[in-house]
């Protein structure tokens, strides 16, 4: 039998799933492709449309504390719950609201912190500022994701939307938030990067 595994799905619109029925949506998604591959794993949906880096630091604060076993371990080291692995997906709104790339950054940091307290291994999802009329502010953007990566030692997935956004078969009415295709698209994007991790025990890839 499979060892249990749960995944948190942290993010903002494109991880709850904006405008997609619950099942259709990238966490869903990507839980059945995990199943498929025969991992007993559960992803846990905790997008929120609209969210920044700032609003998903609130969240996750408040879901930590309400789910305190959430990959702790007792005092031999062995995990006391399920391996536990999370994605965090933000950032996309804040560059939209042209906020403070170092505000941005620093929130990734601390959510990074949290989960790493945890012993939780991160996969960090990154965007790109394609929407930024200031190069300044694009470079500024572009750059904190790898840094942070690098920082705290996590795999990068670089773009979240890479070949979805913009495409009409893989998108909704705007273009931009993926529809059920896009969505898949994305579960399959990531699942590299998790397996990659379950590989090394819940480490990422050297």
């Amino acid at each position: 039998m499979p060892q249990p595994l749960t995944l948190l799905a942290l993010g903002d619109s494109l991880t709850e799933g904006y405008g997609l029925e619950p099942d259709a949506a990238f966490p869903a998604t990507l839980e059945r492709l995990l199943r498929a591959d025969g991992h007993d794993a559960t992803v846990i949906n905790l997008g929120l449309s609209g969210d920044t880096t700032a609003g998903g630091l609130r969240r996750l604060r408040a879901w930590l504390a309400r789910n305190p076993g959430f990959g702790t371990s007792d005092e031999s080291g062995e995990s006391a719950a399920p391996p536990c692995l999370a994605i965090v997906e933000l950032g996309a709104n804040d560059g939209f609201m042209g906020l403070d790339p170092e505000d941005m950054e620093e929130n990734l940091a601390a959510i990074l912190t949290l989960l790493a307290e945890r012993r939780v291994p991160a996969l960090l999802a990154g965007f790109r500022a394609e929407f930024a009329d200031d190069p300044d502010y694009a470079e500024a953007y572009d750059a904190l994701f790898p840094r942070l990566a690098a920082r705290f030692g996590v795999p990068l997935w670089p773009y979240v939307l890479d070949g979805i956004w913009g495409v009409p078969d893989l998108t909704l009415w705007d273009d931009l938030h993926p529809n059920p295709a896009g969505a898949e698209r994305m579960a399959w994007a990531a699942l590299p990067y998790v397996l990659g991790m379950l590989g090394n025990g819940g480490a990422p890839d050297a």
